[in-house]
């Protein structure tokens, strides 16, 4: 879960200082946000150092626009959306989103110097869903195959981002099996309540 995490913080950390995204095409949602990957960590590294906390608002800024978290939320949930009231599941996408910027703002600051090259996707037209293949490497050399799926928003026609793939491992299958257990056993509200605790901790 952490290594995916990772990735899609190299991919989607770049998007302050990309041109205006063409959303309505996946291909460019996602060379769009790689193009100049930590850009706005390096031009803001003063401020950062001074303000840690401050990353926050970089990736409140910068990544959380292009992923459709409410979407991946509910997946997440699984079969265990229907069961839950409206109350609970708008509170869950909320300690999700969090969830999100928090795991990412951990790890941005570890990683640099990747290249990225991405491999289009030209059939996408008439379809909802489409993966794009991206290829990570290192300045060791180490190359990371992943592929990033996307979903098309019917109302707006906008592409977003709800998983990625590395190594043959689903980030939203992962917690979704993790989340799911917790779910099956103690309720959506223990799980709600956990996801805070991890959040408050984060900024502790």
């Amino acid at each position: 879960m952490r290594y995916l995490l990772i990735i899609m913080t190299l991919v989607f950390s770049s998007v302050a200082f990309s041109n205006e995204i063409d959303m309505s095409n996946p291909n460019k949602v996602i060379e769009s946000v790689s193009t100049n990957t930590f850009a706005r960590i390096t031009a803001e590294q003063a401020r950062l150092q001074a303000d840690p906390d401050y990353i926050q608002v970089v990736i409140e800024e910068e990544l959380i626009p292009y992923f459709d978290y409410k979407y991946a939320a509910y997946k997440v949930l699984g079969a265990h959306l229907r069961k839950t009231t409206i109350e609970q599941r708008n509170e869950f996408v909320d300690v999700f989103r969090l969830y999100l910027v928090n795991s990412y703002s951990n790890i941005l600051f570890k990683y640099d110097q990747q290249e990225i090259k991405i491999s289009g996707n030209t059939n996408f037209k008439d379809a909802n869903i489409v993966t794009i293949p991206v290829r990570v490497q290192d300045k060791n050399n180490k190359t990371v195959q992943l592929s990033f799926k996307l979903r098309k928003n019917q109302k707006s026609d906008e592409w977003k981002v709800f998983d990625v793939i590395a190594e043959g491992i689903s980030m939203l299958n992962t917690k979704q099996s993790e989340i799911g257990e917790l779910i099956q056993r103690n309720g959506i509200d223990h799980v709600i309540e956990l996801l805070k605790k991890k959040n408050s901790e984060f900024s502790s």
